[in-house]
C-alpha cells in the first residue's frame, strides 16, 4: 500500500537592523500603523482599514497591499505584546497558509537597539502558491526590508546594518 505525505515546512526570513535610539523608542515608532505606512514601499500601496492608534495585545491590524499584482485584503492579529521588548502579528485572513512576524527590540549598548524582524510563513496553497513561490516572497520581503531598513535609519537617526 503507498501512502502520499505532504511534508509542510515554514519558511524562515529574518533580519536586523541596529538604530542609535532606545528599544523604547524603537518599540513605540513600530507600534503605530501611521508609521509602518511611512516605512513601507509605495509600491506595496498599503492601506489600513480603522487601524488602532498603536497595536497592543489583541489588536486586530486589517490592511491592503498590491503584491504581484493583485491587491489583497490581510488581517493580522497581535497575539504577543512584551513593551519594550517584542510583539508578534500573525494572520488571521490572507492570502499566506501561515504568516507570523516577531518584531524583537534588543538593547545594543551605547544608546543603540537592535531590532530584529522574523517571519515565518507558508506559501499560498493552489494556483496563487504556484506564482507566489517562497523565493518569490523572500526576494520581495528582501527588497520591502531594504527600503524598510533605510526609512528607518532616516526617521530614527542613522544606523548600521545586518541581515541573514
Amino acid at each position: 500500500m503507498y501512502r502520499a505525505y505532504e511534508r509542510i515546512l515554514m519558511e524562515v526570513f529574518e533580519v536586523r537592523l541596529t538604530v542609535p535610539c532606545s528599544a523604547e523608542t524603537a518599540f513605540d515608532f513600530v507600534t503605530r500603523p501611521e508609521n509602518i505606512r511611512k516605512i513601507s514601499p509605495p509600491d506595496v500601496g498599503l492601506a489600513f482599514t480603522s487601524p488602532p492608534d498603536r497595536y497592543a495585545l489583541g489588536s486586530r491590524i486589517e490592511f491592503k497591499v498590491q503584491a504581484f499584482g493583485l491587491v489583497r485584503e490581510i488581517v493580522h492579529e497581535v497575539t504577543a505584546f512584551d513593551e519594550p521588548g517584542s510583539f508578534v502579528e500573525q494572520q488571521v485572513s490572507g492570502p499566506f497558509q501561515k504568516w507570523i512576524h516577531e518584531h524583537r527590540f534588543e538593547d545594543a549598548g551605547d544608546g543603540r537597539v537592535v531590532i530584529i524582524d522574523r517571519i515565518e510563513f507558508e506559501k499560498p496553497g493552489g494556483v496563487v502558491g504556484l506564482i507566489m513561490t517562497a523565493d518569490r516572497i523572500r526576494e520581495t520581503l528582501e527588497i520591502g526590508f531594504d527600503f524598510r531598513h533605510d526609512k528607518l535609519e532616516q526617521l530614527l537617526g542613522g544606523a548600521t546594518s545586518a541581515g541573514d
